[in-house]
């Protein structure tokens, strides 16, 4: 890649740094910062990591799923979840990055979780570790903008998503994947994985192995079953943040499933 492809139009740049919008750059000007973007960290911009928010009469790019599912791939990250806890009506999770470098990033994620329960407190709780991850997986890379679990939260922000055409092989470097067979599920407490598959299908299959053992114990009663459940789902948050769309809607809809037979065992117990 030649050096004159490799920076930015000076007059994008003039844009960014004076008024921190995108609003005033044509359509032609926009794609070339979005793929500017794409290329500072090696996204493959057929994909759409990005989109654009309109804030304040002001544009710019957030981060969607997309993106945080690829550079956690590409630049081989890891992620830990060190801490949970509930402040009045905030839950927080906060989630450590480490890079096959070993350097380290930790950043959190919080939602209210005021007059929650059941499914509604269980969606809350995924949905803080969810941003936790994202954001620190975000701040880790460098990229210093908003992901797409912080864009639901502000108001009278409208998305736009940007119709950029990937330009031809020779003016962007192929991003190749890194293939990772080390899909592994873990139980709750466990030093040792509970099973370890190749693919992200299989890896849900093994999920769904855990949540079986689990629903079907003899020694555990229905409350029991639930707790050492919702734990499972939040001790393999991080590794469900690296699942590619298909297999995560597969995966979310067998967590609704279980937990709803879960909860309604308990609730017909209860009567």
């Amino acid at each position: 890649m030649s050096e004159s492809r490799a920076l930015l139009d000076p007059k994008i740049q003039e844009s960014l740094v004076l008024r921190g919008d995108l609003s005033g750059l044509n359509q032609e000007q926009k794609k070339e910062y979005y793929l500017f973007r794409c290329r500072q960290v090696g996204l493959d911009p057929a994909t759409k990591p990005f989109d654009l928010l309109t804030l304040n009469g002001k544009e710019v790019l957030y981060a969607n799923a997309s993106a945080t599912q690829q550079l956690c791939s590409l630049h081989r990250l890891s992620t830990q979840i060190t801490h949970r806890e509930s402040l009045d009506d905030i839950y927080i999770v906060s989630v450590r990055v480490t890079g096959s470098d070993g350097r380290i990033s930790e950043n959190q994620g919080a939602v209210s979780i005021a007059g929650l329960s059941g499914e509604k407190l269980a969606n809350a709780i995924l949905k803080a570790t969810t941003k936790a991850v994202r954001r620190s997986v975000l701040a880790h890379i460098g990229l210093g903008m908003l992901d797409e679990t912080e864009v639901e939260t502000i108001p009278d922000a409208r998305r736009t998503h940007v119709d950029v055409t990937p330009p031809p092989p020779v003016q962007i470097e192929e991003v190749k994947p890194i293939e990772i067979n080390d899909w592994k599920v873990w139980a709750p407490g466990a030093s040792e994985p509970y099973s370890t598959w190749k693919t992200p299908a299989s890896w849900v299959k093994g999920m769904h192995d855990m949540f079986d053992r689990i629903t079907l114990s003899p020694k555990l009663n229905p409350e029991a079953k639930l707790e050492t459940f919702k734990k499972s789902v939040n001790v393999n948050a991080p590794t469900a943040e690296r699942l590619p769309t298909s297999e995560f809607e597969a995966y979310d809809q067998l967590i609704r499933r279980v937990q709803g037979g879960l909860t309604k065992r308990i609730n017909s117990q209860e009567q």
